[in-house]
């Protein structure tokens, strides 16, 4: 219970510190693109009215499907990259040369093969998220101390047992603390590819207000975005505690 309220504590600083920000920079700017804090949260449930409930949905629809399989495919890339045979030999390059790729820009060839659908958002999701995942997988596998392995392997451990017990939950470890940081860039492009083709989704609802010049439905966009990033960063806070009880 104290550390429930700690950090309850802690989120609400970190809010109204967000809250008195933006209010002092719509004093200091007094210019009605950017309208206050009180202006916008007093326009919340107006949204209602426009379907945000569906245009959220889709939202975590496309983020959450594009996130679990950025873990899986980085989970299992990062592993395979970590070791000594030939997928470390052929995957390692592989990473050298695709990574400096700017992805984003891989939106328009994403959308002319796959169509404006969910599935290319979801593809570019994947694909902009997946790398930081594969290398940090990749760096904590490896450095995983030798010793480790060693105690298991002299207690007769087989080379599966040594994989279940060492190896994954390193690496769902580092796809935990990488998240957080995949998270605010999934958010990023999750709005960008909302932008193109699309009817639903809060990207699409923020650029819409944006070009009926509703500021404050755009900024009440916004806000419920980021509240829809805090509840999945929280969630991934919730599920480390449940699975990673071993770091303890």
């Amino acid at each position: 219970m104290k550390k429930f309220t700690a950090a309850f504590a802690n989120f609400a600083v970190g809010a109204l510190l967000v809250l008195a920000i933006w209010h002092l920079l719509h004093i200091v700017l007094d210019v009605n693109v950017l309208p206050g804090p009180l202006v916008v949260f007093l326009a919340l449930p107006s949204l209602l009215d426009h379907d945000v409930f569906v245009h959220m949905y889709h939202s975590f629809f496309r983020i959450g499907i594009g996130m679990l399989l950025s873990m899986i495919i980085g989970l299992v890339i990062g592993i395979a990259a970590a070791g000594k045979g030939w997928a470390t030999k052929v995957l390692t390059p592989f990473l050298y040369f695709t990574y400096p790729i700017p992805r984003v820009a891989l939106l328009p060839a994403v959308m002319l093969i796959f169509g404006l659908t969910d599935t290319a958002k979801i593809i570019m999701i994947t694909i902009v998220v997946v790398y930081p995942i594969i290398v940090v997988v990749r760096d904590s596998v490896k450095d995983i101390p030798k010793q480790t392995y060693n105690i298991l392997t002299c207690y007769g451990a087989s080379r599966t047992q040594v994989f279940f017990y060492i190896t994954l939950p390193w690496g769902l470890g580092a796809i935990l603390s990488t998240a957080r940081i995949s998270l605010g860039t999934a958010i990023s492009i999750l709005f960008f590819v909302e932008a193109y083709g699309s009817r639903h989704g809060m990207g699409f609802f923020i650029l819409d207000a944006w070009m009926r010049l509703n500021y404050v439905q755009m900024y009440a966009g916004i806000v419920v975005l980021s509240l829809a990033g805090f509840i999945l960063f929280v969630a991934i806070d919730l599920i480390e505690s449940v699975v990673m009880k071993w770091k303890k």
